[in-house]
Formats: C-alpha cells, structure tokens, sequence
C-alpha cells in the first residue's frame, strides 16, 4: 500500500508516494524537504514539527515523546513530530511545515540567544550574572543532595513491599490444601455400597 504525500511549503507544494509504514521524516527527505533535527530524529525536541492538514486517521498514534514535546494542545491542533509519525495506512497525507516562530525555541537556540546577550552585557554586569548562576546551581545541587536520600530510601521500600507481597503469594499458595483426585467407580462397584458386590 502507499500513502500520497502532499507538503505545503514556503516554496511551493510538493506531491509524492511513500509506502505505507514510512516515518514522516524519511518522507520530507524523500520529496526534498528539509525538516530541521536538532536532536538527530530522536524526538527530543520540536523542531521537526509538522502540521496535519489533512489525513490525520492515516498516521501512527501520537508517541510518548510527542505527548512530551508537543503537549496537549499542539497534539489537538494537529502537530505530531515528523521523526516519531508514521504513515500507517493508504490515502491522501496533507502536511505543512511547523514554522519556527509557532514552536518553542529550542534548547539550541536559547543557548544561542543567551551567548549574544551575554557578549553585550558591561563586565560588571557578566561578573553578577556569573554569580547569580552559580548561586542558583548552588542551590539545585544542595536541593538534590537533600532529596537524594529519601528519593532512594522509597524506592528502597517499594523493592521490599515487593518482595514481601511475593513471599506471602507463595506463602498462600503452599497452604491451600491439594484437592484429593476423584477416582472413577470401577464397574461392577456400588459407589453408595461399602461392602463386597454381590
């Protein structure tokens, strides 16, 4: 079976087939469109979101990483993540291209802007910004140093209930009593009668 792929671009529109079972990724690649992959394709980022216009039914069920990254919402507005859909059944697939400005910036991106902003700041101002996110790492660290151990402890505990349950279900089990097997009248034999046939 093949699904009929239809990419509504900035440049133009561009058609083509792919067999059914294909990632939405390998797709774009197919038709020559590039989707940018911050993450390689790993559904760790957004950036190769893209829109259902039409044929939603036809794709694979939303994955976890897209539940992750697109939430809720995009998710009902008809986004799924191009490395994670696949083309799972024959018709016609309408897709767009998520432009940047409608998704999340990227951790990539934010790094970026960060750098710009920090290259123009007076030196005072990077010597208390410095400071400031040291303090704020500081503080992370001691909150997880903090939470660590009971974080640990409980699972510690889970592992224990779990055995516990384990070893009263057997326990239970080598209690019940065997049910004595019945045996079959021989014939001749009076199931109601003790004594010797007659």
């Amino acid at each position: 079976m093949t699904v009929n792929v239809e990419w509504k671009t900035a440049e133009g529109g561009h058609t083509g087939l792919v067999a059914d079972g294909t990632c939405l990724l390998d797709a774009a690649r197919r038709h020559g469109i590039a989707l940018p992959t911050e993450c390689g394709g790993r559904g760790e980022c957004d950036t190769c979101a893209v829109a259902v216009e039409a044929g939603a039914a036809l794709l694979s069920a939303p994955t976890e990483a897209e539940r992750v990254r697109l939430g809720a919402e995009r998710l009902a507005a008809g986004e799924r993540l191009a490395c994670q859909a696949k083309a799972e059944r024959a018709g016609d697939l309408v897709l767009r291209p998520v432009p940047q400005a409608a998704r999340e910036e990227t951790t990539e991106e934010t790094a970026r802007d960060f750098k710009e902003e920090f290259k123009r700041l007076p030196l005072r101002k990077k010597l208390a910004t410095l400071a400031g996110l040291e303090a704020e790492m500081a503080y992370e660290t001691l909150v997880r140093a903090v939470d660590l151990p009971f974080e640990l402890m409980g699972k510690g505990l889970d592992l224990i209930a779990g055995r516990g349950r384990r070893l009263s279900q057997a326990d239970r089990t080598r209690a019940k009593p065997a049910a004595e097997p019945t045996r079959p009248p021989t014939p001749g034999s009076d199931p109601g009668h003790e004594g010797p046939a007659i």
